[in-house]
């Protein structure tokens, strides 16, 4: 079969480069002796396929400006337990603890001042505390003391359950 008799002693390396030379000649033989028609059509077939099928076109539009989402609290939790990051440790800035009508009121007061934090309620039994914002970096907690100080002077820091940030937004902590 492969040229190899009972007198020859040939070792497996041998053996085998003879394999694959006879193998890769066959090959070669079988595609030289292909017929033409069966090629050209094949590339006919190649040189038909659009281009525009195997590429994708860019429709990507962007608008400036601000969306405000005004939602339902149980859509809101919803949302929430969608995302993969459960809970992320962090620092939130406390400004007030005392009665629930209090921290409301000292609620009303800080989103009046119009800085760009979020606000939140938070039961710490048995009163409430009012803290603001979503801080991951003592950096940013850092930043945030010093911008609040003039109006909350006794503000301070607390490691919490913070929100996980939002990627792609212009405003931090919105």
């Amino acid at each position: 079969m492969l040229g190899l008799s009972t007198k020859t002693n040939l070792s497996i390396h041998q053996f085998l480069r003879r394999f694959v030379n006879r193998f890769y000649k066959n090959f070669l033989n079988y595609i030289c002796h292909m017929r033409f028609s069966y090629i050209l059509i094949l590339l006919c077939l190649i040189s038909l396929t659009p281009t525009e099928a195997l590429s994708q076109k860019d429709t990507t539009v962007t608008l400036k400006g601000e969306v405000r989402v005004i939602a339902d609290s149980s859509i809101t939790r919803l949302e929430r337990s969608g995302r993969r990051v459960k809970e992320l440790k962090g620092y939130r800035v406390q400004l007030y603890l005392g009665s629930l009508e209090q921290v409301k009121i000292e609620r009303n007061k800080y989103l009046s001042l119009g800085l760009p934090y979020s606000a939140y309620m938070k039961q710490i039994v048995p009163e409430h505390a009012l803290q603001i914002g979503d801080f991951i970096t003592r950096m940013e907690l850092d930043k945030c003391m010093k911008e609040i100080e003039p109006y909350y002077p006794k503000a301070f820091s607390v490691i919490d359950i913070i929100e996980p940030p939002r990627y792609g937004t212009t405003k931090p902590n919105r």
